[in-house]
């Protein structure tokens, strides 16, 4: 894989721009703590519980999907999300920032696609203004498919209409890895510290975006 041959980049925001640690704690254990105050049940079965309901709804839509918890749970997870305590965990990875803007400056169009609810990624951009770097930001609940089902980046194809031989995606999910392959992309870099899957995808595998520059 060139650089140079390259016009376009898909790249994922929790896991690639945005550090995962502050969803994860977030969803195990700040919620399961607030669900425990609501239901006045112990902090144990307030995470046995909403754990069970989590993991029931993974890799689908509304896996991502704030209004959907909302309303199963009874909480306002928007308003959560946006105090202090939740926002002061968001952080960047480091050097992602430096990659985005030099990713843009020479020249290539970037997108922003993500997994997170729009509710989600507002909160998220209210804290890191990023929007600036991209041509264009896709929700995948927007487009009615998870980036994990193929039929996502078929449409996703037709909606920003990029040329795939010159697109390059980057993810941190291999799953999403499998069904952009399988949907034309093969320029993929993968972002992760785990061992890479046996398959025969061809696939970049690197520690984080700042690597790009050093591994191709």
């Amino acid at each position: 894989m060139k650089l140079k041959d390259k016009k376009n980049f898909l790249i994922d925001l929790d896991g690639v721009i945005l550090d995962t640690k502050y969803d994860n704690y977030f969803w195990q254990t700040y919620i399961p703590k607030i669900y425990s105050q609501r239901k006045n049940i112990s902090n144990e079965d307030a995470i046995r519980i909403t754990h069970g309901i989590f993991n029931y709804k993974r890799k689908s839509k509304d896996w991502y999907d704030i209004d959907y918890w909302s309303n199963i749970l009874n909480i306002d997870i928007a308003a959560e999300k946006k105090k202090s305590e939740n926002m002061d965990r968001m952080s960047l990875i480091k050097g992602s920032l430096d990659t985005l803007k030099k990713l843009k400056n020479n020249g290539n169009n970037l997108y922003l696609i993500t997994n997170a609810h729009r509710k989600t990624l507002e909160i998220k951009l209210q804290k890191f203004p990023i929007i600036k770097y991209f041509v264009n930001v896709v929700c995948s609940h927007e487009l009615s498919y998870v980036k994990e089902d193929i039929q996502f980046w078929h449409i996703l194809k037709n909606k920003i209409n990029v040329d795939l031989n010159k697109t390059v995606l980057i993810e941190d999910t291999y799953d999403n890895i499998i069904s952009a392959h399988h949907a034309g992309i093969d320029s993929l870099i993968y972002i992760s510290k785990d061992v890479k899957p046996t398959d025969n995808i061809e696939v970049l595998q690197i520690n984080a975006m700042s690597d790009i520059f050093t591994s191709l």
